[in-house]
């Protein structure tokens, strides 16, 4: 888990080489929070994790328990209910740890501004280590976005393949 963690942490470091997925063998793990919204992101995650998507083999897996996760992964904007389960998640995550924010809601709200419910997006809310826009974003869009942390493509895919829009990083 220290080389996990390492590559990690180099691939987000400020000004640092980013570091191509490390394989199979060691995945970045992923524990996945939908604090609210349409659902819609929380789908295609599920399709992007069971899918015909190579998501071990690009060097991700999705774990049960934000105590063995490397990254938080987030769908939906964040429902004043769900902040404290979010806030739990990531204290219970070992450091170094990163946020991942997947879906418009989820980086801004989108659909759902803040109101008596929704406190919006996280952009203006915590540090975003990556965000991957879309309404839903695609499995593709967010296997490249989750690639994109080590400056690579899936191999074999093309987002002209598939209609994906680009990913973006903080």
């Amino acid at each position: 888990m220290g080389l996990i963690r390492a590559v990690f942490d180099a691939a987000f470091r400020q000004g640092g080489t980013r570091l191509k997925p490390v394989g199979p063998r060691w995945p970045l793990l992923l524990f996945h929070v939908d604090t609210g919204g349409c659902g819609g992101c929380g789908m295609e995650l599920e399709a992007l994790g069971a899918g015909a998507y190579d998501v071990q083999g690009a060097g991700f897996g999705f774990v049960q328990s934000p105590r063995a996760a490397d990254v938080l992964l987030i769908t939906g904007s964040l429902t004043r209910t769900m902040a404290p389960v979010l806030e739990a998640a990531w204290q219970a995550m070992p450091t170094p740890k990163g946020v991942i924010c997947v879906g418009n809601c989820a980086i801004d709200g989108g659909f759902f501004p803040e109101n008596y419910t929704t406190m919006g997006g996280l952009d203006r809310k915590v540090r975003i280590d990556l965000r991957i826009p879309g309404c839903p974003p695609t499995p593709l869009q967010v296997l490249e976005g989750l690639c994109s942390l080590f400056g690579k493509r899936p191999e074999g895919e093309t987002s002209a393949d598939h209609g994906a829009g680009s990913s973006t990083s903080s």
